[in-house]
Order: C-alpha cells, then sequence, then structure tokens
C-alpha cells in the first residue's frame, strides 16, 4: 500500500514538470487533499521540504513561494493529525511551520496573511494538548484580530477570525454565527478574486460552513454550501462521505 502510495505521488509530480515547484506541489497537495490522503500529503512535505533546503539564500528566500506554500501544507496536516489524537506528531509540524512564519513576520511585521497564520498555530498548540489553553487562546485571538483589522478582506484573516469565534466558548468570546459569517466571508473573497480552482482552502472552507450548518441543525443552508462544493470538484470525497450523510438525517 506504502509503495503504490509513493508511485502515485511520484505520478502527481512528474505530470507537473513545466510547472514551478510551488505549483507542483500545490496541484499534488491539491490531490492528496480531494482523496483524502494525508498520508500522501505529509509524503508530498518531505519532499517539498527537500527542495526548499536546497533553494540558494538571498535577500528574499525567507518568503520563497514554495516556503510560503510549506507554511500551507503544514497547516492542513497539522489540522488533520489533531482530529487523529496524534498530538505528538502533530508538534513537529507546528514547530516547522511556526518557525517559518517568525522568519516571515521578522522581516514584515505587519503581513496580515502571517499574522493569521500565527494564531492559527497557536490554536493548533490548544489542541494538541497544551495546558495554557486560556493563554494560548488569547494570544490567538488577539493575533486573528490584528490580522484582520490590518487588512479586513485577507482571506487567511478571515478564516481565523472564523475559527476563533467559532470554536471559542462563548464566555471567551465565541460566538458561532459570526463566526460563519467571517467563513463565508472569506469563501466570496475567494471567489472575487478566482481563487477557487485546485484550491484545497476553499473547499476546506466549504466543508466548515457544510458542517458548522449542520451542528446547527440548519438543513437548507448545509444543502447550499454541499452543493457548491461538489460543484467545485465533484470528486471530494470526505463531504460526500462524512457530512452528505449528516445533512440527510437533518429535519426539513
Amino acid at each position: 500500500m506504502e509503495r503504490k502510495k509513493y508511485i502515485l505521488i511520484v505520478f502527481l509530480l512528474l505530470i507537473g514538470l513545466g510547472l514551478s515547484a510551488q505549483s507542483k506541489y500545490d496541484n499534488a497537495i491539491y490531490e492528496s487533499y480531494v482523496r483524502g490522503d494525508m498520508i500522501g500529503w505529509q509524503q508530498l512535505i518531505k519532499l517539498a521540504e527537500r527542495d526548499v533546503a536546497s533553494e540558494k539564500p538571498d535577500g528574499f528566500s525567507y518568503k520563497s513561494p514554495l516556503r510560503v506554500s510549506l507554511i500551507n501544507y503544514y497547516y492542513g496536516v497539522s489540522g488533520w493529525l489533531i482530529s487523529q489524537k496524534e498530538n505528538k506528531q502533530v508538534m513537529e509540524y507546528i514547530k516547522k511551520g511556526e518557525a517559518l512564519i517568525e522568519k516571515i513576520l521578522d522581516h514584515e511585521p505587519d503581513d496580515a496573511t502571517f499574522i493569521a497564520y500565527k494564531a492559527a498555530f497557536k490554536g493548533f498548540r490548544i489542541g494538541a494538548g497544551s495546558f495554557k489553553v486560556v493563554y494560548l487562546g488569547v494570544q490567538s485571538l488577539n493575533l486573528a484580530k490584528k490580522a484582520y483589522s490590518n487588512d479586513p478582506m485577507n482571506v487567511r484573516a478571515l478564516i481565523e477570525m472564523g475559527n476563533v469565534l467559532y470554536y471559542s466558548p462563548s464566555f471567551a468570546g465565541g460566538d458561532k454565527k459570526k463566526g460563519i459569517e467571517f467563513y463565508e466571508q472569506a469563501v466570496k473573497e475567494l471567489e472575487n478574486s478566482g481563487s477557487t480552482v485546485n484550491n484545497w482552502q476553499y473547499l476546506s472552507l466549504l466543508s466548515s460552513i457544510t458542517n458548522a450548518y449542520c451542528e446547527s441543525g440548519q438543513k437548507k443552508n448545509a444543502l447550499k454550501a454541499y452543493e457548491k462544493a461538489i460543484s467545485a470538484e465533484p470528486h471530494f470525497l470526505w463531504i460526500k462521505e462524512k457530512l452528505y450523510p449528516k445533512i440527510l438525517q437533518l429535519r426539513d
């Protein structure tokens, strides 16, 4: 099985020959996400890390396209590993992601995208079982607010504002309804910018919205978000297998 997965990964990278390293990996990561192959995702991370290590240093290498994509890959796999209770393994990715983020923020401290990523990785530390729940929660919230304040149309900032509001308890400022509104706004920004094709984050957002509406019993809205996701990617396994059955169980 592992050999077959490796052959598939090599194939996905080979069909990306002629593309930039970033595009090549982004396309392969997308295919892994659609198939629900997070083991393959981790193998792609290893290959991308190798290529990043071989990049020639210059004045802007701290923010090379592949390094930025690698942060996104760490982000995606961290959320999955937390859902699988793989807390020890996820900490390795959290630390790697934070190191890349800090290098960028050292040079560009007001960049909303990476402030928002920093907020997200604080949240991952909570999910990985850190005892500093309150401390990290406040940090994550403040960073998300700062990112949003710096750029209210920034997709990453909108996503993290949504995450913080949706998953925080009400006594800590959580508000599920407002969280969904931020998710919906992030979707609109991606659609308006034409950044939805082969974008795993777009599918992930639609999944989050579908799940949020399922949890609140809003069948019509859940079905609408689901149909948008399937229209964007008909082969998206996770939303078909995990969320669609939940939608069908909701009352009209």
